[in-house]
């Protein structure tokens, strides 16, 4: 009995989504190596980015000039000071931000909220470079890092 129950537990397990996206750099993790982290640092996505070939280039002094997204490839990942990731993809930025007044909340890495009018925060998929650093609470200035893969 304790068997089938045991198998009945582990069937269970593997067959609910796995729930694992609460922050950005979890999203950027799950986009750049297809693990369901929860709550990384950006310190842990930095640490990753670097044993998977990926090598951080200057970008802070061009983040702002209208040609800074023409630079950007497909598969970079940017880091803005230490609070907000995004990946590139072919049609621009995807990046996560925690929902306003749900913060914590977990989310399975294919089920992540859309954004909605009046409501800051949900998975934005193809914004621009300016886009991305309009968006984020803090407006005061961060470093902007771009990490491509070499």
């Amino acid at each position: 009995m304790s068997r089938l129950f045991l198998g009945l537990a582990l069937l269970l397990a593997l067959a609910a989504p796995a729930r694992a996206i609460t922050v950005c750099h979890d999203y950027v993790l799950y986009v750049v190596t297809g693990q369901d982290l929860n709550r990384s640092s950006v310190a842990t996505l930095r640490a990753r980015l670097r044993a998977l070939g990926y090598k951080r280039f200057p970008f802070s002094n061009a983040a702002t000039l209208p040609r800074a997204q023409k630079i950007l490839k497909p598969g970079d990942v940017i880091i803005i000071g230490d609070d907000h990731s995004g990946v590139m993809k072919a049609g621009g930025i995807w990046h996560f931000i925690q929902v306003y007044g749900a913060s914590g909340t977990v989310y399975a890495p294919t089920a992540l909220p859309a954004p909605q009018a009046g409501r800051m925060g949900g998975l934005y998929q193809g914004d621009t470079l300016l886009q991305m650093l309009d968006r984020r609470f803090s407006k005061a200035p961060r470093p902007v890092e771009v990490w491509r893969k070499q």
